[in-house]
């Protein structure tokens, strides 16, 4: 258990840390003298818990003391770990400021908990036996919650502290003793796997995706999930089961029930069996006729198209270190293009499926309305740019017709995996419009792709410019 503790008066600080390592010997104490250093730590470090003097100076042994700086610091530790309990110290009664502090707290769940925690207490000096009983209900729950081991099976997964310990109060709040972690998928700062819950005999007692991201990210996936998703057929996405966004600092978390078997991703059923694979995209396909059949077609130039993944300062900034600026040529051009709710990051890695061949849905933090076409190309274009199809050689058996790209006939010729790309090109047509608003969409994503290095950039830029040819000829 980690303590942060901001107290001037040094032997006070002494005699109660003092008290409570007997009592506790698990906490790890930092402990300063001034707000300043606390924002210091703060920035750099996992805290389950603040303890702070109301008033206190704003740099190490100070002589001005205020209570602004605690007023501030308290701001600005809710701010940044929002949650996390914050105990206030007085020597005094309880006065109009600390008065108007605890009005921001509240009673939440945290840790996985059964019991409700508040997360602003206040407490005078001589209170010190009432702050000791608070702080052994949450030591014991921190030291129940550091038993959880999140099992990766060997793998380096770079978990964030506020991440792993999602996963850890999930994994206790399910019953479990232990989880294990297979990930799905970790672009754009998110990480996606599926979490087995374990007993206390290993045995699994559920299976669920996680998604851990910024909280920014979290909260427009539950908006997207409540806004659009829930309204697909049953049986076609992940079910949301809980979200969380407190006691985690910057991160928040959102977890979805899984049945049993859903142990693949489409792209691992691509790699062994493309026939297979186009079945699974049909399905996936009527799963989201919802959305498409609400289209409507709109008259757009190729940059917006271009901005629904690559926004304009990426793009300067990409098509000067690159010198393709000529490409810009046809960011003014008109396309006839639908829009519709889509599910915006529909790579094969976020379609799992199971033994039967039957896909659901993860990931949603991207749904909402844009145009319709991006969808299928993205499944297409994947296979050639996801880290997945690098790493299990699909990419590469691509590649060599990556000058083809905009000729279906000529690009499927002689490529393993035809079937699938075909069948994602038709499904483009038949939903986004013309030949224009397909290319428009397969320029958006390509240019997006020189943002990363899974894939050369003279290769990308090789079908960045056959694409931008194709939508001259055609204009």
């Amino acid at each position: 258990m980690q303590i942060l503790f901001v107290e001037d008066n040094s032997s006070y600080a002494d005699t109660l840390v003092s008290a409570v390592k007997d009592k506790f010997p698990e906490i790890a104490w930092d402990i300063v003298d001034n707000s300043s250093s606390a924002e210091a730590l703060l920035d750099k470090n996992y805290y389950d818990l603040i303890i702070l003097d109301l008033c206190m100076p704003s740099v190490p042994s100070g002589l001005e003391k205020d209570v602004q700086n605690g007023q501030q610091l308290f701001y600005y530790v809710q701010r940044l770990m929002p949650g996390t309990p914050i105990y206030i110290l007085t020597g005094s009664e309880l006065d109009s400021f600390a008065t108007n502090l605890l009005r921001h707290g509240e009673r939440i769940k945290l840790w996985g908990a059964a019991r409700e925690f508040s997360t602003v207490l206040y407490f005078r000096k001589d209170e010190t036996l009432e702050m000791m009983k608070e702080l052994s209900d949450i030591y014991n729950e921190i030291i129940s919650l550091n038993a959880i081991v999140i099992n990766t099976r060997g793998k380096e997964i770079e978990f964030g502290r506020g991440q792993e310990r999602a996963l850890q109060s999930f994994v206790r709040s399910m019953g479990g003793f232990d989880g294990v972690y297979y990930p799905l998928s970790g672009l754009s700062g998110s990480l996606v796997g599926r979490i087995e819950v374990r007993n206390d005999r290993f045995n699994i007692i559920g299976v669920f995706v996680a998604k851990l991201g910024l909280s920014s990210k979290i909260h427009k996936e539950n908006e997207s999930y409540a806004r659009h998703v829930r309204l697909m057929p049953m049986n076609t996405f992940t079910p949301l089961l809980l979200s969380m966004d407190k006691g985690l600092r910057e991160y928040s978390a959102i977890f979805y029930t899984l049945a049993e078997g859903y142990k693949e991703t489409l792209f691992d059923v691509v790699r062994v069996d493309p026939c297979k694979a186009v079945d699974v995209i049909k399905k996936v396909r009527n799963s989201m006729e919802r959305w498409s059949t609400a289209r409507k077609v709109s008259r757009v130039k190729i940059g917006e198209v271009r901005k629904a993944k690559l926004n304009d300062a990426n793009f300067n900034k990409l098509a000067a270190q690159y010198d393709i600026e000529e490409i810009k040529d046809i960011e003014d051009i008109f396309v006839n293009i639908s829009e519709s709710c889509i599910h915006g990051d529909l790579h094969g890695g976020n379609v799992l499926v199971d033994q039967a061949g039957t896909p659901v849905l993860i990931d949603f933090g991207d749904v909402g309305f844009n145009y319709t076409g991006l969808d299928p190309i993205t499944l297409e274009m994947s296979l050639i740019f996801h880290p997945d199809c690098v790493a299990s050689e699909i990419s590469n058996e691509i590649r060599s017709s990556i000058n083809n790209w905009p000729n279906i006939d000529r690009y499927c010729q002689d490529n393993p995996f035809r079937e699938v790309i075909k069948y994602c090109r038709d499904w483009a047509y038949d939903i986004s419009g013309d030949d224009k608003s397909v290319l428009a969409a397969g320029y958006a994503f390509a240019v997006r792709q020189l943002k990363y290095d899974t894939v050369s950039a003279d290769e990308t830029i090789v079908l960045i410019k056959r694409i931008v040819d194709a939508i001259r000829i055609r204009s």
